[in-house]
């Protein structure tokens, strides 16, 4: 079977370095490949690359057979969700979609439909500029939905977004991947994608190496079927039941006399794993050892605040901007990690 997009020996030389060098990568019809990577790891350059937005400096990308870089009909079997949302903002969220419709020769009627998939069926004459950031992401998105490509790659796709826009994309996607488009998506760390993404690796200096953190990693350009993360849900109890915490949800778990305590947004819970423990299961989803008592995650932390010159604190983004220890060492380690 012939992959959907198939890349070899791609290599971008940027003022006499190369910065991204692909040996092999190839993505099959149905699956959803993750490539994980920090802020500068080279995401971005990657998918430009992919899609012919940017020219190579050496290798193949492969569409369906095709060289994306040699034969321009090859372009049109690919559907393309950039960093940026590049909507003409003076124009209404229908006027971008059938606009896209016109340039593509699709039938107008597929703009309102995607509209409807997205959600924004109630605001199809509000002008784009005046969509908040999560909606103009929607409409962005819209346009996978419009062209029907056979593939997909879809850059930071949740830049901007809500939990329930999150959760949104997390069903077309997969909805997409079970009628048969192949996806490939990027992402800081895999706390959203992680839970049904086929396959994941992570990019490091330029080179892709298998992810860690789940169970269905494999090497590169090795078909695989999905498989479930185990364990992904975070058992807790209260009162008479067991709740099953998705992590994506929680704001942080802390140790309190021997006991570990999980917070969300709206509730708390105490579950019989240790912070190990669940620092161990959330390898790769975003969490942070901020503190020996506290594991926060990241996707929650709104500021760093440093209150005297070894004194630090995280600011989280629910309604009472929980403040949470930092440790200096773990300071210096976000530091590194989040690159400010």
């Amino acid at each position: 079977m012939t992959p959907i997009l198939s890349v070899r020996q791609l290599d971008k030389v940027i003022e006499h370095r190369s910065v991204l060098a692909i040996e092999q990568l190839d993505v099959n019809a149905g699956e959803i490949v993750m490539v994980v990577g920090l802020a500068g790891s080279g995401k971005s350059l990657l998918v430009r690359l992919l899609s012919d937005d940017l020219a190579l400096s050496g290798g193949s990308v492969m569409i369906e057979g095709q060289d994306i870089h040699h034969v321009p009909a090859a372009r049109a079997r690919l559907g393309v969700l950039f960093e940026q949302d590049l909507l003409y903002e003076r124009q209404t969220a229908l006027a971008n979609l059938e606009f896209f419709c016109q340039l593509n020769s699709l039938p107008d009627q597929r703009a309102g439909e995607a509209l409807a998939l997205v959600g924004l069926g109630d605001q199809r004459q509000e002008r784009a500029a005046r969509l908040s950031p999560t909606s103009q992401r929607r409409l962005a998105f819209a346009r996978l939905l419009v062209g029907a490509a056979p593939l997909w790659l879809l850059d930071q796709p949740t830049l901007r977004t809500d939990l329930d826009t999150q959760g949104l994309f997390a069903r077309l996607i997969t909805t997409a991947a079970a009628q048969g488009t192949a996806i490939l998506l990027t992402d800081e760390d895999a706390a959203w994608a992680g839970k049904f993404a086929t396959r994941l690796f992570e990019l490091e200096a330029g080179r892709l190496v298998p992810g860690h953190g789940t169970s269905n990693v494999v090497q590169a350009g090795t078909p695989t079927a999905p498989e479930r993360l185990v364990p992904y849900k975070v058992p807790a109890r209260q009162d008479n039941r067991i709740v099953l915490f998705d992590p994506v949800d929680l704001l942080y778990a802390t140790s309190q006399e021997g006991r570990t305590v999980l917070r969300t947004f709206r509730e708390e819970a105490v579950t019989n794993l240790t912070l190990q423990d669940l620092e161990d299961r959330l390898a790769g989803r975003g969490f942070f050892r901020a503190h020996r008592a506290y594991l926060v995650n990241l996707q929650h932390i709104k500021a760093v605040v440093q209150y005297t010159r070894n004194s630090y604190a995280l600011l989280l983004n629910d309604e009472a901007e929980t403040n949470i220890p930092l440790s200096k060492q773990s300071e210096k380690e976000l530091q590194e990690l989040l690159g400010y």
